[in-house]
């Protein structure tokens, strides 16, 4: 039995540090480990042989002149393992030597830049710029060991700068309020991975968070569930900028602003709002660019904006605007045709290009979602992508700083790995030459989706002259995907690739229709479609690679972490530790690839984090789970917990939307809220039943049936719950389990289930895979796995 709440935490801090000491042994040990457990890792690390060792003192010598450092070593012995004295010194005693070439920087990678060295005797960290100093110290926590009675760190060379120079998290208090707390314990997180933007989207259709001192209606009327003091939003800024992180106001217009017309209706394109908005998605509210008030309003909203966020940058949103109230206003009309705008997005343009001469004489660069994109846009203007790559390379080939957001957003719950791929500059996929090809046959294909509009694309076969056969998916609008593991048996086709929506894992049966499901996520879509009359030129468009001088614009990315789905509660169960993907992924070298190897050190860096940094991940799922079933019950519930996940994509939303919930009080207190991403115990599991699958070895076919056994008893222990909708979940689970328990053994003894055993199996799957209250029983891939590889009766 788990602990009470107040017990919580000392049981976490016990449990953490046994595990911590035995992963990090048990990873130095492998002869799989691959690298240090650190993340990001370095761009150059030579790790050498012996250690430092830390004793009851540690002497620390500063650069001359920057006293400020010594609160950044405080806090790099209060964030790892070591119970030690400090103690300053300024001669050769020292055991950390800090040094600050004060050079020209002519890049802002170059100002996070550190060099670290290590031996026995001491620690040498030089930089030439102060947050190059914070970065090395940053990585300093992650290398602390415990082994044995002593607190070590391994020697070693480190040469180390980001590669991308914007590495960002977008939070949304706008939509669901945050607390500065929880705002200050997700920088905190942030620095330890190097993250170095916050992104605050402080107003929206349903909120609006930043104290307006000038217009104080806004907050009033939109805070009245929270809302941040100039005083608090000051604090935050200072805090962050200790933590080497700036801070990024978001203010959306001109649509999204809800909030904003129930308090000044009059600026607002007719008619105005007149009640809150609780629903989630696109509304119709939009300010009316053809008002000369609105612009006298905004200058002295963003002046007032930016006297609290120092940041050279400033977030005007543009994203989603509804045109329909411009297009049926006959004076936005009248006005469109005395400025000879042909359309809304003309309109909009317009708008943007007086927004942005409001920022110029307060010294802030404009960022817009990548609906601010035209023409005529100034080239200083930031475009962040969050509609797919394509709009990221438009903008850099346009002479725009872009900023990817699409593959990283959190609030879609995905696996780490998903993100870790997530390229910013990915290559573009390459035609094969006329010449090369054989022969190809494509099909159309569409799939609905609860909410929005259907899902239509391409899928192509190309047969080569080589022999080989190439798979592509062409979206319309997006860039070219190529299939990956492509295979056929028969009519069959099966392959994978990632997409905007997630990754996607395709069953296809081919003829002169298409049907079969793509799994978007960890959910399946079924498909319907036609094959494409034939041709002889091969109807694929290639996208070019961006130029080496676009390359340059792309300032990196972003985390966007919208509010539907997230409260304080839950907050961090959601962000980490998937945000650690992401943060490797803009910080360390494009070749940093192996993601076995990223898995390993996440798992490390995630207990680390919450043992020292203040990640309450396990704890908010601990205290989740307890409001659902009594405390007896905890200890199961956390094992069966291991084999769920929450429906991946936005399958949640469009649950929600269909079911009548996609709104601001739809409560997030189900099992579903308190279920990560993705499971490690379920992904090693996994690779567990892929292993034995290929070896066939009886430790590891024990290993298997000792966890589903586990498994099972505890779901079956659940399934006696009192009064629980949740009890046909764990019924299921029992199912999987034991039929688990049976594939594998009728494998390991060669003997084939009867046609009525499979078939009743099958059944378990396809219920098992559906969507259910918002979440997948994930085992049932495993047991889909061990099925297919079963041997066969026909009868």
């Amino acid at each position: 039995m788990l602990p009470s709440n107040n017990e919580v935490p000392l049981f976490m801090h016990s449990l953490y540090c046994l595990l911590l000491s035995l992963l990090l042994q048990s990873l130095l040990l492998s002869s799989a480990w691959a690298q240090l457990p650190v993340l990001p890792y370095p761009k150059q690390l030579e790790l050498r042989q012996g250690h430092f060792v830390f004793d009851k003192q540690f002497n620390v010598q500063l650069p001359a002149g920057h006293p400020e450092f010594k609160i950044l070593v405080e806090r790099f012995i209060q964030q790892s393992t070591i119970n030690t004295a400090l103690k300053f010194e300024a001669d050769n005693r020292a055991h950390l030597v800090i040094q600050l070439n004060a050079e020209y920087t002519t890049t802002a990678q170059q100002q996070e830049a550190y060099q670290l060295e290590v031996n026995s005797n001491h620690i040498l960290l030089s930089a030439k710029h102060a947050t190059g100093v914070l970065r090395g110290l940053q990585t300093l926590q992650q290398l602390v060991q415990r082994q044995s009675v002593q607190t070590v760190i391994p020697n070693l060379s480190i040469e180390d700068e980001p590669r991308f120079s914007w590495r960002g998290l977008l939070l949304d208090p706008a939509r669901r309020f945050l607390p500065l707390a929880d705002i200050k314990r997700q920088l905190d997180l942030m620095a330890a991975v190097k993250l170095n933007v916050l992104h605050l989207h402080l107003t929206d259709d349903q909120g609006w968070r930043f104290e307006s001192k000038i217009f104080p209606k806004l907050h009033q009327t939109g805070g009245k569930d929270g809302y941040y003091t100039q005083n608090e939003l000051r604090e935050l800024v200072l805090y962050a900028k200790e933590r080497g992180i700036r801070v990024v106001p978001e203010i959306d217009m001109p649509g999204h602003t809800t909030a904003l017309g129930l308090a000044y209706p009059q600026l607002m394109t007719a008619p105005a709002p007149t009640a809150a908005e609780i629903h989630w998605g696109v509304h119709a509210a939009v300010l009316d660019p053809s008002n000369e008030q609105v612009y006298s309003f905004l200058q002295q909203l963003l002046a007032e904006v930016a006297q609290i966020f120092p940041d050279p940058y400033l977030h005007i949103g543009g994203d989603e605007v509804l045109p329909d109230r411009w297009l049926e206003n006959p004076g936005v009309q009248a006005f469109m045709r005395q400025q000879q705008l042909a359309d809304a997005g003309a309109l909009q343009a317009y708008f943007n290009r007086r927004v942005e001469q409001l920022l110029q004489p307060l010294g802030k660069t404009m960022i817009g979602w990548d609906e601010v994109l035209d023409d005529q846009l100034p080239n200083s203007v930031v475009v962040q992508s969050w509609r797919g790559t394509e709009s990221l390379f438009q903008a850099a080939e346009a002479g725009h700083p872009a900023i990817l957001s699409t593959g990283f957003y959190l609030d879609q719950p995905q696996t780490a790995a998903y993100h870790y791929r997530n390229e910013p500059l990915p290559d573009v996929v390459m035609a094969p030459q006329a010449k090369e090809i054989k022969s190809w046959s494509g099909w159309s294909f569409q799939f609905e989706r609860k909410r929005g509009a259907a899902v239509t694309g391409t899928v192509y076969l190309v047969q080569l002259k080589a022999g080989t056969v190439r798979g592509f998916i062409q979206f319309p609008g997006k860039m070219l995907i190529e299939a990956k593991a492509l295979h056929q048996q028969g009519k069959h086709i099966y392959f994978q690739f990632d997409s905007w929506m997630g990754p996607v894992l395709a069953r296809l049966q081919l003829s002169d229709a298409v049907q079969g499901e793509f799994v978007v996520g960890n959910a399946p879509y079924q498909i319907t479609g036609q094959a494409l009359a034939s041709q002889a030129v091969l109807p694929i468009q290639f996208a070019k690679n961006l130029s080496d001088k676009a390359k340059q614009q792309v300032l990196g990315g972003e985390i966007a972490l919208w509010g539907e789905l997230i409260t304080p509660d839950i907050i961090d169960l959601r962000l980490w530790p998937n945000g650690f993907a992401v943060a490797e992924r803009l910080w360390s070298a494009q070749s940093q690839k192996d993601e076995q190897d990223f898995y390993q050190r996440l798992d490390y860096v995630q207990l680390w984090a919450q043992q020292f940094i203040g990640l309450k991940n396990q704890q908010q799922q601990i205290q989740g789970l307890k409001q659902l079933l009594p405390a007896t019950y905890l200890a199961d519930f956390l094992i069966v917990a291991e084999t769920l996940e929450p429906a991946h994509y936005y399958h949640r939303l469009h649950e929600k939307s269909e079911a009548g919930l996609y709104h601001q009080q739809a409560p997030l207190n189900q099992l579903v809220d308190f279920l990560p991403a993705e499971h490690q115990a379920m992904r090693r599991f996994e690779q567990d039943v892929a292993l034995w699958l290929e070896q066939k070895k009886p430790e590891q076919l024990k290993r298997l049936q000792q966890k589903l056994q586990r498994w099972q008893k505890a779901a079956q222990a659940l399934s006696a719950a009192p009064d629980t909708a949740l009890t046909p979940l764990f019924i299921q689970t029992a199912q999987l389990c034991q039929a688990g328990l049976a594939v594998s053994a009728s494998i390991a003894a060669s003997q084939k289930l009867s046609l009525a055993e499979r078939q009743k199996i099958e059944l378990q799957l396809d219920k098992a895979k559906a969507i259910q209250q918002e979440l997948i029983i994930a085992l049932h891939r495993s047991i889909a796995a061990l099925l297919q590889a079963s041997p066969h009766r026909l009868h």
